[in-house]
Parts: C-alpha cells; sequence; structure tokens
C-alpha cells in the first residue's frame, strides 16, 4: 500500500514508519524543514518538505495514497498557544480536507486520551462513549479535541476515518520521547515530591500503540474509535514500581494539587527573578488535577489487541532509560 504519513519524525510516527517499512508498504512522510529527516531516508521513506499548516506543500505526497495517517501534533504545557492551534486544530482540518479532495481510501487519525479532557472523578474507567471532562485542563487537550472533531466533519462527507486515542506512551527508543521524559525525570531524582500521587492514569507501551494502530489499518471498519490505553496506576504506585527497579529512592513527600498551585503562585515571582522555570505549569497542575483512567475493552474485543502490562512494560524501559 502507498501510504502517506505526517508527524513521521516524533515519538510514535517514527515507531510505526518503521514497521510499515518493515512491511514492504510504500511511505510517503511529510517532514518540516527543521526536523530531521535521517531516520526516515534511511528507511526508504519518501520525504516531502512542508508542514500539516501549509495545505498545498502536502499535495504531493499524499496523491495516490492507499491511506493517509495523521500523527502530527504540537505539545507545550504552559507554552504558547498559537503553534499548537496551527497544528492541532488547522493542521488536522488541513490533512483531512485534502484527503477527501483527492480521493484517499482511508484515513487514520491519531488523537490522545487528551481529546476525552480525563476521566470521572470517582476514578472510574472511562471508555469511548463517555462524556467529555470539561472545561478541558490544557489547551492541548482542547485544540486535540477540536481537532478531532473537525476531522469528523469530513467523515460526515463521506472519508473513510478511524481514530485511536494512546494514552501516556512509554518505552524505547528515545530517552527523552513521550512520558519517558517524565519516567527518566524520576530515576535520576528530578522530582522531589509528587503531586496529585493519587490520581489514576493509563499508560502504554509504544510497540503495543504501534501495533494497535496496526491492527485498525487491517481490521476495523470505517468510523470506529479505539482508545489503546494500556495498564492502569496511581501515580504514586507508578513511581514507586519504576524507582525499585531503578535502584534509586521514591520521592516519599506528596502535595495535593491545591497546595502546590498555592505554592506556584508564591514562588513564581523569585523564579522569574532566577531566571529559572517553576517546576509545574498551570497547565500542568490542571491536568493533574483529573484522573486519566479509561479501558481499552473494544480494542481488544474487536480487534484481538493485547497490550504488554506495566510489569511487562516497565523493566525493559528503566534499562533502557538508565544506560549511559
Amino acid at each position: 500500500m502507498r501510504i502517506f504519513l505526517t508527524g513521521g519524525t516524533g515519538y510514535i510516527g517514527l515507531a510505526l514508519a518503521r514497521r510499515l517499512a518493515a512491511a514492504g508498504h510504500e511511505v510517503r512522510a511529510l517532514v518540516r524543514p527543521t526536523s530531521n529527516a535521517e531516520p526516515l531516508k534511511q528507511l526508504g521513506i519518501a520525504t516531502f518538505t512542508g508542514d500539516v499548516a501549509d495545505r498545498a506543500s502536502m499535495r504531493e505526497g499524499m496523491s495516490g495514497a492507499d491511506w493517509v495517517i495523521h500523527a502530527a501534533a504540537t505539545v507545550e504545557l504552559g507554552g504558547p498557544s498559537e503553534p499548537m492551534r496551527q497544528a492541532n486544530v488547522q493542521g488536522s482540518e488541513n490533512v483531512a480536507s485534502l484527503a477527501y479532495k483527492l480521493g484517499v481510501g482511508r484515513f487514520l487519525s491519531v488523537s490522545s486520551m487528551a481529546y476525552f479532557g480525563g476521566s470521572p472523578p470517582d476514578g472510574s474507567l472511562a471508555d469511548e462513549t463517555a462524556p467529555f471532562q470539561t472545561p478541558f485542563p490544557t489547551f492541548y487537550s482542547a485544540t486535540k479535541h477540536s481537532g478531532e472533531l473537525a476531522i469528523q466533519e469530513w467523515a460526515k462527507k463521506g472519508l473513510r476515518i478511524n481514530t485511536v486515542y494512546p494514552s501516556l506512551v512509554y518505552g524505547p527508543p528515545g530517552k527523552r520521547e513521550g512520558a519517558n521524559a517524565i519516567l527518566r525525570g524520576f530515576l535520576h531524582g528530578r522530582f522531589p515530591f509528587l503531586v496529585g500521587a493519587d490520581r489514576r492514569m493509563s499508560w502504554i507501551y509504544i510497540d503495543d500503540v504501534v501495533s494497535g494502530m496496526l491492527q485498525v489499518m487491517a481490521k476495523a471498519p470505517p468510523g470506529r474509535g479505539y482508545l489503546l490505553a494500556g495498564d492502569v496506576t496511581t501515580l504514586r504506585n507508578l513511581v514507586d514500581r519504576l524507582c525499585a527497579l531503578g535502584g534509586v529512592k521514591p520521592p516519599r513527600l506528596s502535595f495535593p494539587v491545591g497546595l502546590a498551585r498555592a505554592g506556584l503562585v508564591l514562588s513564581t515571582p523569585f523564579f522569574r527573578l532566577a531566571g529559572r522555570r517553576p517546576p509545574f505549569s498551570h497547565e500542568q497542575l490542571n491536568s493533574l488535577e483529573r484522573h486519566w483512567a479509561f479501558s481499552d475493552a473494544r480494542a481488544q474485543a474487536e480487534l484481538d489487541w493485547h497490550p504488554r502490562t506495566l510489569d511487562e512494560g516497565l523493566p525493559p524501559t528503566v534499562e533502557f532509560l538508565t544506560a549511559p
């Protein structure tokens, strides 16, 4: 198959590109001028310089595609809003509208659990039919939601779309990619305390995300969306297990989000005077107030897809993150 891929230099996109190329598919990847395209070129993937914010720049690479996989996104909690709006909302509209105009056969949207805004306040698992947790806690969450709605408008016009919603993605390669940056920070003692230690979160191994996407492409009927959630645990439990595997002491102190927010307000002027950034942004604290616990029972039942547990995924991840 000929596949046009956005976000191919990113954490999920590059892992998917490797699998698609190994399976013999003809992959064409959109690459921004500032991105490192060498890993894609080494896989024999044709690259096309452009940006999802520039609809015309995608036409050549997308023409004749059997599938479009839209994995490009920008996330910067507490950062400027316009780049996220351009990439996550306008970019999604551009990719979907061009795919429709060019008559692309199928479309896979790589969204995020951020689309839902969190899971229920009682800590129970949410599935694909769960109500959204509004207001959205971060601008990233709001833009991922709006971007997916823009894509779904083209489904109403006939574009055959499937969507996946990964949770927190971890695992090698990439020591600073995905949620690995968070795990690595705990292993290196960069977080002296926890905020929101009782919050429940879903964690999915990178290889399982890719396998789930391939199963969607092979088996899912158009119009179906799937959470790729993985294992669920509290932040405290995760950090304790992670640090035990890494042979380091976990942070013992933990603070409720409200107290951390008050501390942020009081300390921000001092961080600014010192020319440093505070350890948390208000948006990060908004996110830590929510549970992010999701069920992927639909994907397991309909796609015969079975992700590994944290007991299976954490050991190779810790070995990779602590290697010299």
